[in-house]
């Protein structure tokens, strides 16, 4: 049933990504006449979170997610947890009614994973997973100029993803580097995005290939990764995703997809340009921000027209998924990306994780 009224939050980890979407539903809330409000957050580090509630008058800091679940009038969670969290949270959220928002990757395992979906499934909630790049202005955009007609069919498609080991910095997550808390490392903590990314774009995959290495000593936490994936069209896309040890680099992406008559790249993830050379052009030509900021909006406009509202003040990827959640809470739009895609991409993770065990190629299932 829709949701009329404020909607009631809990957020679950008070960390990074627990902040960064304090902080998306706080703009949403301030656009919207209070239409969504912070109630409590949850993390094991009470410091942590009392200073996250401070933010949100009333809000309580709790140390537990059950103290969030056990509050009826609570009608939604965020969880921002590490990864090996996810699982329990989730599933007790589902039992207690409560509508779901999870981070990614899923869980510690695709087993895990399937288990949340149907749990989730049973209990009628409505779910979404944190795939934030499908709300990237750049990749939208991409996506579109690669469908038009007139570029031919997609040939193959590179991307190159690094980031500092995000145990310090910007990105500082003291867990990334235990086995015990995440699922793996740059390949599932990080590069889930970029695979999928790629089924987004490009559909299903039927093969794939990986080799990972571990330089940074963490067991089980490898610090590259590299794929090729065979899509069901028969393009083939190839993936390089690293951890690296230099603090001063931002985390960075370089996306390239060539087809027939079109090659288009960019070096941002977010809003940022985007290159081009068509046809029989013999030189490139640049998509400026402000133009790819507005094809996006033309975009959104006709394909995601509940986001038009936050285009102009809330053009951040982080803000849109959070506003869609809630738009899909309220009825007027469907949970994007629904739980399962986020349920398929971890089971394209681990069948690479197989692949790179093995030192084969694998056929995947779909």
């Amino acid at each position: 049933m829709a949701m009329s009224g404020q909607i009631r939050v809990g957020i679950i980890g008070a960390g990074l990504i627990g902040q960064t979407h304090s902080l998306m539903l706080k703009q949403i809330a301030d656009r919207t006449e209070q239409s969504v409000r912070v109630v409590a957050i949850a993390d094991v580090a009470s410091a942590a979170a009392a200073k996250l509630a401070a933010r949100w008058p009333g809000a309580k800091a709790l140390t537990s997610a059950h103290e969030i679940l056990d509050d009826v009038a609570l009608d939604a969670v965020w969880i921002c947890t590490p990864t090996a969290m996810h699982r329990e949270t989730c599933i007790a959220a589902a039992r207690a009614g409560k509508h779901i928002f999870c981070e990614k990757p899923l869980a510690m395992s695709a087993a895990e994973a399937a288990e949340m979906s149907e749990t989730i499934r049973t209990a009628c909630v409505i779910s979404q997973v944190g795939l934030v790049l499908r709300f990237s202005p750049v990749y939208t955009v991409m996506k579109a100029l690669i469908a038009e007609p007139e570029a031919g069919r997609v040939l193959a498609a590179t991307m190159r993803d690094d980031q500092d080991f995000p145990i310090r910095g910007v990105h500082a997550s003291g867990w990334r580097n235990d086995p015990k808390l995440t699922a793996g490392g740059t390949l599932v903590e990080h590069s889930v995005h970029d695979i999928d990314l790629f089924t987004w774009m490009f559909g299903s995959v039927r093969r794939l290939y990986c080799q990972t290495r571990n330089l940074s000593g963490a067991a089980g936490v490898e610090d590259f990764a590299t794929a090729e994936f065979e899509f069901e069209n028969g393009m083939r896309a190839h993936l390089v995703s690293i951890w690296h040890k230099m603090s001063g680099r931002p985390s960075n992406r370089r996306f390239e997809i060539f087809a027939e008559n079109l090659f288009v790249a960019s070096d941002f993830d977010m809003d940022g340009t985007i290159i081009l050379q068509h046809g029989a052009s013999a030189s490139q030509e640049t998509i400026s921000t402000a133009e790819v900021t507005g094809r996006f909006a033309e975009i959104v406009k006709t394909e995601r027209p509940h986001l038009a509202p936050f285009l102009d003040t809330l053009g951040v990827a982080y803000a849109l998924e959070d506003a869609n959640f809630l738009a899909a809470l309220r009825g007027e739009a469907r949970a994007y990306p629904e739980f399962d895609a986020g349920l398929g991409v971890q089971r394209l993770v681990e069948a690479a994780y197989t692949s790179a065990r093995a030192g084969t190629p694998l056929d995947i299932n779909n």
